[in-house]
């Protein structure tokens, strides 16, 4: 289901508490309307759109766009987190605004504070200031927003807040902030208060976050018999941020994720069917974004058998949702908002509750059962079935890496980029390579040498190799960076399975 069908689904539940039609851009009515779904449960308003549901659309979207949230940005007080984007519904353009329940409560606009009943936006009485400020209150002691002790600015990966900044300024979903301004990007986005960081940056952004919080390690494991079996092909502890572990997790899919094969009732020939990698990818995502982190032992689990994938996460779902509701349109309500918030300005998570979805819809075009979710006794548990490794993953490993680099380097030898390469150098080449796969966090120069048992410069050497055909790339500073596989290895390297 695309984008724009996801919207016209939305548009047919009608104006609710959570959701509301504008037919233009009258700044101060839409203010109004955020205002009150800021000190309420967060909302959407889609502009250009009528009462009634019908679609109208707006003129100049892009430079309404601009104004409005230059406009919402200086007016609502204090700052909160709005997305502002234009959609298309047929041959009409709107603005969806969105925003998430605010964390701290009360919101002000114009002097006034709004509140929402039902579908209608109201001046806040007593009675709703009074519950505002003990929910600010709440807020303030939720997880997310709790100091995290003994951690400063220098222990943030400086790589990823990077990104992060650059995808700000890239796809506009935010309030932008140059690359000199960290603590107001943090400040602004509810991760750095009163010059303590909060538990969230940790889980965003630490370069070594279970120093801190050991519930964010993520557990993978490859099971080579039912779930009871305590034999396993392959186990491993991922403890970065929630990027790197997102990035580092997707890579051993990409390589290790068998092919699904079936013969088709009218064609006398096998079909090879690609992995439902967009719902993977999702169902990682939402493991991270709505796991309770209150429970010091709880973790998130991503574990294979021979039938199946189970991602495992602690806590139930939240927002009252129910399994069956995430096969509907819904509008999202994560259990963390202000690390949701950040996954969503990096592109990772969708403006309306369509991942889940999504997720269905990717599993049955790839040929693969449904996404199925249970949830109870405090964890929620999504399975695909029918998702597999290869039976022996270190061999498949070594094999489609041996096969990808020499493709690649006989490659650059014919066409003049490189110099030819013998067959024992070719070899080490492969080495270095699978002491990449095999380390969570990149791999040193050192830790090269001490995989290959070759020198610094001839180390040096092989790694110019991998970086010419695009194999490696270089993160970090310049003395305590690492070596990271390409999405172009990882393709490469999948083929060969």
């Amino acid at each position: 289901m695309k984008d724009e069908q996801l919207i016209k689904n939305l548009i047919k539940q009608g104006e609710s508490d959570q959701l509301e039609f504008k037919e233009s851009v009258r700044k101060e009515d839409i203010a109004k309307v955020l205002c009150a779904f800021l000190n309420a449960e967060g909302g959407t308003i889609l502009i250009g759109v009528q009462d009634g549901g019908k679609v109208i659309g707006i003129n100049d979207a892009d430079k309404q766009e601009s104004e409005l949230k230059n406009y919402l940005f200086r007016s609502i007080i204090p700052e909160a987190p709005i997305t502002i984007s234009t959609e298309i519904i047929g041959n009409k353009t709107i603005l969806l605004a969105k925003v998430w329940n605010g964390s701290k409560p009360p919101y002000v606009f114009n002097g006034a504070i709004y509140y929402r009943k039902k579908a209608q936006t109201v001046k806040a009485t007593s009675s709703d200031i009074s519950k505002l400020i003990v929910e600010r209150q709440k807020t303030e002691l939720h997880w997310e927003r709790q100091p995290a002790l003994g951690i400063g600015l220098e222990d943030l990966d400086e790589l990823e807040i990077r990104k992060t900044l650059k995808d700000l300024a890239q796809y506009g979903r935010g309030k932008m902030f140059s690359e000199t301004e960290t603590e107001d990007f943090l400040t602004y986005y509810g991760l750095y208060q009163n010059g303590i960081l909060t538990n969230a940056a940790v889980v965003l952004f630490a370069k070594e976050p279970t120093r801190y919080l050991p519930q964010c390690r993520v557990r993978l494991t490859v099971y080579k018999g039912s779930k009871s079996s305590d034999t396993f092909i392959y186990d491993k502890i991922f403890e970065g941020n929630l990027f790197r572990s997102i990035e580092e997790i997707l890579q051993f899919f990409d390589v290790n994720i068998a092919t699904k094969s079936r013969f088709s009732d009218k064609k006398w020939f096998r079909e090879d069917m690609t992995f439902p990698k967009l719902a993977l990818r999702e169902g990682l995502m939402n493991a991270f974004i709505h796991r309770d982190f209150t429970s010091v032992s709880g973790t998130v689990t991503v574990a294979f058998y021979p039938d199946r994938l189970e991602i495992t996460n602690t806590g139930e779902l939240y927002g009252g949702y129910t399994p069956s509701s995430l096969a509907k349109n819904h509008l999202s309500v994560p259990r963390n908002p202000d690390i949701a918030h950040v996954c969503f300005l990096r592109q990772l998570i969708e403006k309306i509750g369509r991942g889940t979805i999504k997720m269905i819809e990717d599993c049955e075009s790839k040929g693969y059962p449904k996404p199925v979710w249970q949830s109870n006794s405090g964890v929620t548990i999504l399975t695909f079935k029918d998702v597999t490794v290869t039976s022996n993953t270190d061999d498949a490993v070594n094999d489609a890496v041996n096969d990808a680099v020499n493709d690649a380097v006989n490659d650059a030898v014919r066409r003049g980029i490189i110099d030819a390469v013998s067959d024992a150098v070719s070899d080490t080449i492969s080495d270095a390579v699978k002491a990449i796969i095999a380390n969570d966090k990149g791999v040193s120069i050192t830790e090269i040498m001490n995989k290959t048992g070759k020198s610094n410069a001839t180390v040096k050497r092989y790694l110019q190799i991998l970086r010419t055909i695009q194999f490696i790339e270089f993160r970090g500073a310049a003395k305590t960076g690492k070596y990271y596989l390409t999405q172009k290895a990882l393709a490469e390297i999948a083929k060969k399975k």
